[in-house]
């Protein structure tokens, strides 16, 4: 998260010499971009579709809510970057008339969640899957685009319309606590919200009673153990047992498969290609019976008595202060539960609905002979996609410019993205409430310690806890974590939930206290420390690392 006050920049970013920066605007190099989490290099061109969408919704959330701050972002060398610019004209003013808006809808955003916007989400996704789109004619197809476009870009909007109020909540309920109780350490506050079983916690309790359905099945369970995880599905075919599974895994894969490794159109999704899935369940077998209602149970108990706790300590404040915390604390633990179950139905059950309607008109070009095979258009852009299927069967051959794409991606696959480029911004960074929930997420609230012998972050999840550290960077590589081992990865993401089962400990590059990593690790209970900056780097597979999740520490007890 930055800022722009509209001040001549004059700190500029030394840029990479294999990284060549052609800024699409002038005034460009004057910001301060920021390489997209959400993106990591290379992106395909039709994957921008999404991130432009993301931002536009981010952009019409500001206009609603009156919040001073626009985005753009640019693609550069196959990079996505953002910049975050606010308008500094009467700023203090404009704030205010926003916290206006935002503070009411705190209040109200489960009620609207539950009531309005989930309702139309679940709209929008019925008529994609009502949508017979393998016999829709090519006027039809073209027109399902535009449509698709439109439900999507509406989907977006809601998106931020929950999460500006959503983000807020829980930033300001750890303001609150850090001012009413100074000496209490800084994810302390959001210890006390533990225990709310969200959509991805519940999909995974789901498939940890899977597994052990399959313990109980000796040919499932020989299956899974003795094979690869891309031929279990095949193989549950061969038996009456296998076949028993395969159906109760198809239902599982139908509630809660729809989501990838990461925001993306490019790449199959659970129910397309289950072997993310196959895998957490080969895991899953390998490891002895627990009560994951009890855990969780026990989870909840430790917020409550802390709770109770400090329910005791707030007698010593005016009631008017007690009440205030009250109604945070109600708001956060609603918070909470919206973070998991937004995502679950917009980042990834809309983004599938699109991908669904995008490889339609994919596998028609291909037919068409104007690309080579289906996953190409992920190298043409959303615009030319549907010019290109609107035209059939007329539409000009892309494979030449296609394959200059692709060639493209792999140069810039084998560099370093710099993190950011521009110019550093010479004003102060805003301090109102929704910037600095954005800032949390990030982790860039608060400085990180420094550690003679290891590492400092910021303490995201208390306790401490020595173990294996496995550094895990895409999702496919979760087959290499074993129950105790302590992953260590750039970030987690909501597909990443089913491997807290297996793990005793968390590190993160990037990211804060408010982060998706740092959400979860409490949840399970986990020690975690996030926004090391380095920690993929630095730490090695098989290394022997401690975690002190109440400092903010990470220690490399193991050093070649």
């Amino acid at each position: 998260m930055t800022s722009e006050h509209g001040t001549k920049q004059t700190d500029f970013i030394p840029i990479p010499p294999d990284f060549p920066v052609n800024w699409e605007e002038p005034a460009d190099k004057d910001l301060l971009w920021q390489a997209d989490s959400h993106f990591p290099n290379p992106v395909k061109p039709l994957d921008l579709y999404i991130a432009r969408m993301i931002y536009a919704g981010f952009n019409k959330a500001c206009k609603s809510y009156a919040f001073p701050l626009e985005t753009y972002i640019r693609y550069i060398n196959t990079c996505v970057y953002v910049s975050f610019v606010y308008d500094p004209e009467k700023m203090d003013v404009k704030i205010k008339r926003s916290m206006e808006k935002l503070n009411p809808a705190m209040t109200k955003m489960a009620e609207l969640w539950k009531n309005e916007w989930l309702p139309e989400i679940r709209t929008h996704l019925a008529y994609w899957e009502a949508y017979d789109i393998g016999s829709a004619s090519v006027q039809a197809l073209s027109e399902h685009l535009e449509e698709t476009d439109r439900r999507a870009a509406r989907c977006w909007e809601i998106h931020f319309l929950l999460y500006f109020p959503m983000l807020m909540a829980p930033s300001l309920f750890g303001e609150m606590h850090h001012e009413l109780f100074c000496n209490a350490g800084s994810s302390d506050a959001y210890e006390l919200l533990s225990g709310f079983e969200s959509i991805n916690i519940e999909g995974n309790r789901v498939l940890w009673e899977l597994s052990r359905q399959a313990l109980a099945s000796p040919k499932v369970h020989k299956v899974l153990t003795d094979n690869d995880a891309a031929d279990v599905i095949s193989m549950l075919g061969d038996s009456a047992e296998g076949r028993s599974f395969l159906a109760d895994l198809n239902n599982y894969l139908q509630k809660y498969g729809k989501q990838c490794d990461r925001l993306t159109l490019a790449l199959p999704f659970w129910i397309e290609d289950p072997v993310p899935v196959v895998r957490s369940l080969q895991d899953y077998v390998s490891q002895p019976d627990r009560h994951s209602d009890a855990e969780l149970e026990m989870i909840k108990e430790r917020g409550e008595r802390g709770l109770t706790k400090i329910r005791e300590r707030l007698r010593e404040y005016p009631k008017q202060v007690a009440d205030q915390f009250e109604s945070l604390l109600k708001v956060t633990q609603e918070a909470c539960v919206l973070r998991e179950e937004h995502s679950h139905w917009i980042d990834f059950q809309v983004t599938y609905q699109v991908r669904r309607v995008v490889l339609e008109a994919g596998r028609r070009l291909a037919k068409a002979g104007v690309i080579d095979n289906r996953d190409d258009i992920f190298y043409l852009t959303f615009d030319e996609l549907k010019q290109a299927a609107g035209m059939l069967p007329e539409t000009v051959d892309h494979r030449q410019h296609l394959n200059e794409r692709g060639s493209a991606e792999k140069q810039f696959a084998e560099y370093t993205q710099p993190l950011i480029l521009g110019a550093m911004p010479s004003g102060p960074f805003p301090d109102d409430p929704l910037s600095t929930a954005l800032f949390k997420i990030e982790g860039a609230e608060l400085p990180v310690p420094e550690v003679s012998d290891g590492l400092g972050g910021h303490p995201a999840s208390s306790g401490t806890v020595r173990g294996t550290a496995k550094v895990v960077r895409f999702l496919s590589e979760a087959g290499k974590l074993e129950p105790g081992d302590i992953m260590v990865a750039e970030a987690t993401g909501p597909t990443w939930t089913p491997l807290f089962v297996t793990i005793a400990g968390l590190v993160t590059d990037i990211g804060g206290v408010l982060s998706h990593s740092a959400i979860v690790a409490r949840e399970y209970g986990i020690p975690c420390v996030v926004g090391t900056g380095t920690a993929t780097s630095q730490i090695q597979d098989g290394q022997i690392i401690e975690v002190d999740g109440h400092k903010g520490i990470v220690r490399i007890l193991d050093k070649d």
